[in-house]
């Protein structure tokens, strides 16, 4: 192995023979590459203090068939914490789900595309002294698509990138579900010459800062910002709107509301989708389009949005929706088809009474206030259910059969039900519900602080996830707005650090004959679901708000920066009403839940598309909801600027 060095001084990091030194202080090594017939070289520059770039370029000696390439760095100590952001927390062992657990399978250590990390072939590993973080630039062209690899043992974590992209033992194609491995074939020649570069990030673990954080703060740094350019905000809410009233709208006996989304008709067209059909929240919203079609009369005096919206909500508050208790049915289904099997759970019922109160103030400032009291009876009547069932530990239920009788309280999945205790004790003055919230909220982010990861909000699935994180940056939040104690400013920071490690920091390219091309579908941006689920969508708009208020009380740009990455992308393929994909024409507002970044869902399979056909409600509730709480969209348009920059 041939190290050049370039500028690589006395400064904190630092590399001798090989071996890399942070203040002096050995962290590891580089790993020779076992390829036979291939020489390597290393280059390596000094970005700053914390992160080398070392380029390793492999020239071969002979005519070779078929080649493996690695670039591995020896973090030389047992680590505590070992991640692959969006892949692997601490090796997935929380939950039921089948994803992929630990690190290897059948002593074969598990490779993934660099196309499942949001930052591309990232892996991290803290250990008792020192953080390190590997990770490479986007491929520059399909041909150079990466894999990486974090191998944890006793004595040393190993962080890897490889070249050619391969997935191994396995593929994970689906939920629950593998495929074979999958190696692409690369050859050389002799005299050809292939490169991998990696960034190598060290940082002393008794910083100020947490290494993670500070990692991620570099990474984004890093990230090539390509906002996508999109339609503007009121052509958002114009497409939104009719999409909700005209093609999500639906009546069925007594149910006026909204259906859960649009499925293929089986001919050319779309109907809404024939099961699990009325969902108050989560994937449904019938909550937060209720809000959003009364302030479109707000805004607009339109009778028809004020007359759905009324509609939808005394479906929504009509006496069958709420037992004596408090316990509310999260399902009309339940009450159509006399179901017992559909659970109630505290992401619904949390987003109930969150979004009923806010109905209330917007009854009451369109001149309606008959359906007041009932609303806001409905709204404390879940919290005081949820109250009553709270555990001497803080934790709330996570699910209730149709009987009212909690299935399960595991997950993080209760803290859903914090933000409406807060707003209930806003509008009561009564201190239980204040003192309710506050203790759940320590029992979950004390669970969150000592896990690094929050569990089971993505409903279909019982995994580490991104979801059920995102209730405790809101109440951290509503928590500062109400005691004013700074310290929930900075529990809101390390939540979305965690969200962070979701998010995706570049645009993946594609080959030129699939869907994400041909549609110019950007991944920047994009968040993915949970470890269960390997695949992108835009559940990150439902923090927009939060993280564009965030970056006000911290000063830090980056916050605004990220949300306008979600928001750009969260706005890309909302159909005009002309678009056209996988050969149906999208009626107007309508957009597909799930983006298949990488393998999965159908395998690699030729033929397949990337982009789904299942044009569910959330996305554009999401939208919508974000708009209504902002009191300027123009942050929002100016997005479309910042690419000529």
């Amino acid at each position: 192995m041939l190290a050049i060095i370039v500028g690589c001084d006395n400064g904190r990091i630092s590399i001798k023979e090989g071996k890399l030194y942070f203040c002096n202080e050995k962290v590891g090594e580089f790993t020779p590459c076992t390829q036979t017939g291939v020489r390597f070289e290393d280059a390596v520059e000094r970005i700053d203090d914390n992160i080398l770039k070392v380029t390793r370029t492999f020239t071969a000696e002979e005519n070779i068939d078929s080649v493996r390439l690695t670039f591995d760095f020896c973090h030389a100590y047992k680590c505590q914490q070992v991640i692959i952001p969006s892949v692997c927390y601490n090796g997935n062992h929380w939950g039921r789900g089948k994803e992929p657990k630990g690190f290897k399978t059948n002593d074969v250590w598990h490779t993934y595309s660099y196309r499942r990390t949001p930052i591309p072939g990232a892996t991290y590993s803290e250990g008792e002294k020192f953080a390190v973080a590997v990770w490479s630039k986007k491929p520059a062209s399909e041909d150079n698509a990466f894999s990486c690899s974090i191998m944890p043992d006793s004595t040393c974590t190993t962080h890897s990138l490889i070249i050619p992209e391969e997935e191994r033992p396995f593929t994970y194609v689906d939920k629950n579900k593998y495929g074979s491995e999958y190696t692409k074939k690369m050859s050389m020649n002799k005299g050809d010459k292939r490169d991998i570069q990696a960034y190598i990030f060290v940082a002393d673990k008794g910083t100020r800062k947490s290494p993670l954080t500070l990692f991620l703060d570099k990474a984004w740094a890093f990230a090539e910002k390509d906002y996508p350019n999109i339609i503007t905000t009121d052509k958002v809410w114009e497409y939104g709107v009719k999409y909700a009233k005209e093609h999500l709208w639906a009546e069925e006996d007594d149910y006026k509301g909204f259906s859960i989304g649009l499925v293929p008709d089986g001919e050319a067209g779309w109907k809404q989708r024939p099961f699990i059909k009325y969902e108050i929240g989560w994937c449904g919203q019938n909550a937060s389009f209720i809000n959003t079609l009364l302030v479109d009369y707000l805004k607009t005096g339109n009778e028809e949005s004020r007359d759905k919206a009324l509609a939808a909500l005394d479906t929504w508050t009509a006496p069958q929706t709420q037992y004596e208790n408090g316990f509310y049915v999260a399902h009309y289904d339940n009450i159509l088809d006399k179901r017992q099997n559909i659970v109630s759970d505290a992401c619904n019922l949390g987003t109930a009474a969150y979004n009923f109160f806010e109905t209330a103030e917007l009854l009451e400032k369109s001149n309606l206030p008959e359906r007041i009291a009932r609303v806001k009876e409905i709204a404390l009547g879940i919290c005081n259910f949820v109250k009553a069932d709270q555990q001497p530990s803080g934790v709330y239920g996570k699910g209730w059969n149709n009987a009212g009788e909690c299935l399960y309280r595991d997950g993080t999945v209760g803290a859903f039900m914090i933000p409406p205790m807060l707003v209930a004790y806003k509008i009561t003055g009564n201190n239980d519900y204040l003192q309710s919230a506050q203790k759940a909220y320590e029992y979950y982010y004390t669970e969150f602080s000592k896990n690094g990861y929050t569990t089971a909000g993505a409903l279909d699935t019982w995994c580490i996830d991104k979801e059920s994180s995102m209730p405790l940056l809101r109440s951290s939040l509503n928590l500062f707005d109400i005691t004013g104690d700074s310290v929930y400013i900075e529990n809101a920071v390390q939540t979305s650090y965690y969200l962070s490690t979701w998010l995706w920091h570049y645009k993946a390219d594609y080959g030129n004959d699939t869907d994400m091309m041909r549609y110019d579908y950007n991944t920047f941006g994009a968040t993915s679901v949970s470890v269960q689920h390997h695949h992108l969508d835009v559940y990150a708009l439902f923090w927009v708000g939060e993280w564009l208020r965030l970056a006000e009380l911290t000063g830090n740009s980056a916050w605004r920066e990220k949300a306008l990455a979600i928001w750009t992308n969260g706005c890309q393929l909302i159909s005009d009403g002309t678009l056209e994909i996988n050969g149906r024409v999208r009626p107007t507002g309508g957009q597909n839940e799930a983006f298949f970044n990488c393998r999965w869902g159908f395998g690699g399979a030729p033929g397949k598309s990337r982009i789904n056909d299942w044009l569910v409600a959330w996305p554009g509730a999401f939208r919508l909801e974000v708009l209504r709480k902002l009191t300027d969209w123009s942050v929002l348009d100016a997005v479309n600027t910042m690419n000529n920059k």
